[in-house]
């Protein structure tokens, strides 16, 4: 399961994509800590901080998709009020969270949701006999970039890490969740994998086996 789904993203997505957008989160995460550090009190450190990195990690995440020739949006969520970073590259979509140290769900948000919702068709189909007009995604992948927050006692300028993650629909848990690095390294695999088109039906019938 976790080698089709790494698969799917290599042969879908550039990797210049997810290494730019590495960089540039990582800078603007340091970015976020120096502002804090030299323009606010300590009383208010932490939640600007908390602020500045989202704002920024967004901006860097569209800039990486631009350098990457890839489509970016900065969308509204709804109800209007906010904005989050969509990325698209081919038929994944891409998003970011950002997550503690100790927990790696992200906060109910119904833009992360509508990222998520195209995943239910990696699940096994569960649907409402009463709800007739319920359907589901027939192509893509929904993808979250993570940002994993360093413990509250260590250094607060670089994250503990960033990690690809594919959200089960609900956002409840991952069907992959591994560290940028990792699926960076697929790109450079000894031996090429063929996917031409992934098996859905296949890899719905392995994840009834694992989970």
């Amino acid at each position: 399961m976790k080698t089709d789904l790494i698969a799917y993203l290599v042969h879908r997505t550039p990797s210049d994509f997810l290494r730019i957008a590495v960089e540039r989160m990582e800078a603007a995460y340091f970015a976020a800590h120096k502002h804090v550090e030299e323009n606010c009190d300590p009383p208010e450190r932490p939640r600007v901080r908390g602020q500045l990195r989202h704002y920024y990690q967004n901006q860097a995440l569209r800039v990486a998709a631009k350098d990457a020739g890839l489509s970016n949006v900065a969308a509204h969520t709804d109800p209007k009020g906010e904005r989050y970073s969509l990325i698209a590259s081919q038929d994944i979509r891409f998003g970011r969270i950002s997550v503690h140290f100790r927990n790696n769900l992200p906060r109910p948000a119904k833009h992360r949701n509508v990222i998520a919702a195209v995943n239910s068709r990696l699940e096994p189909i569960s649907l409402d006999l009463f709800n007739a007009t319920a359907s589901l995604p027939t192509d893509g992948l929904g993808v979250l970039i993570v940002t994993v927050h360093p413990p509250a006692g260590e250094n607060q300028s670089v994250p503990k890490d960033f990690l690809v993650g594919i959200p089960y629909s609900n956002v409840k848990g991952w069907h992959l969740f591994e560290p940028v690095a990792s699926v960076l390294a697929a790109y450079h695999a000894p031996v090429e994998i063929e996917v031409p088109d992934l098996a859905w039906v296949a890899l719905k019938k392995r994840l009834r086996e694992n989970e």
